[in-house]
């Protein structure tokens, strides 16, 4: 019995001993302050080399943020001053072009003033009193000039009562224009004889002035125009004006 205890013992079916050695703590404590070191420089290691990988740090984006926010503010400074020197020439150019407006506007006043004053010099030169031997119905001016449509013509007409009339004269104004046309005469009644409507009618004691428009065909040059007075059917004078 006791032979086949020993054999169990020390046979391959026996239990299994763990010799373990016995550090003492100081070395303990040594080898793990050389674990813990080892380890903090790998993570100092590792952090840098992330660093060179990852970008600058919270120190070198500070510092170039502020930089950025210096060079901002400046461009923002040179913007507001060019904004307020293009102000400036802008309210210059206005007060130039409404000073260039102006001044037209005065040009075309003195040029219709100065139209207006040589056509009140004709009129009052055209009252000038009558030749003694003068008698009856006078045409004592008329004018022709272009109008602002293309063939357009305007015509300006002064009639006087020679003497001292004692009644007043009325009557009508009958104008044939002649003109040419691709070389070939032709004439224009105005006022149409088929629109009596149209009439240009004259009712007056000593002068009556009367002016309106005819339109000539396309491409057609006025060469003169006859102007004729007529009361109750028949001419009481007519005077052609040549145009040309």
């Amino acid at each position: 019995m006791k032979w086949k205890l020993f054999r169990r013992k020390m046979g391959v079916s026996a239990p299994r001993v763990t010799v373990r050695a016995q550090l003492p703590w100081p070395l303990r404590a040594f080898l793990f302050f050389i674990v813990a070191a080892i380890a903090a420089a790998a993570g100092v290691a590792i952090y840098e080399y992330g660093k060179m990988f990852a970008g600058p740090g919270r120190r070198e984006l500070t510092l170039e943020n502020q930089t950025l926010q210096a060079q901002l503010r400046e461009m923002k400074a040179d913007r507001d001053r060019f904004q307020a020197v293009a102000t400036t020439y802008e309210s210059q150019m206005k007060v130039e072009h409404a000073a260039q407006e102006q001044l037209a506007r005065q040009v075309s006043a003195l040029e219709t003033e100065a139209v207006k004053l040589r056509e009140d010099l004709s009129f009052f030169e055209s009252l000038l009193p009558a030749p003694s031997n003068a008698k009856g119905l006078l045409i004592r001016s008329f004018r022709v000039q272009a109008e602002g449509e293309p063939n357009q013509l305007r015509y300006r007409l002064l009639v006087q009562q020679s003497g001292k009339p004692d009644r007043d004269f009325n009557g009508e104004v009958e104008l044939q224009v002649s003109f040419t046309q691709d070389g070939q005469p032709f004439t224009l009644q105005v006022p149409d004889p088929a629109t009596p409507r149209d009439a240009i009618e004259l009712s007056f004691r000593h002068y009556q002035r009367i002016e309106g428009t005819f339109t000539l065909p396309q491409g057609a040059v006025a060469r003169s125009v006859l102007v004729r007075i007529v009361a109750g059917g028949q001419a009481q004078t007519q005077q052609t004006f040549p145009l040309t």
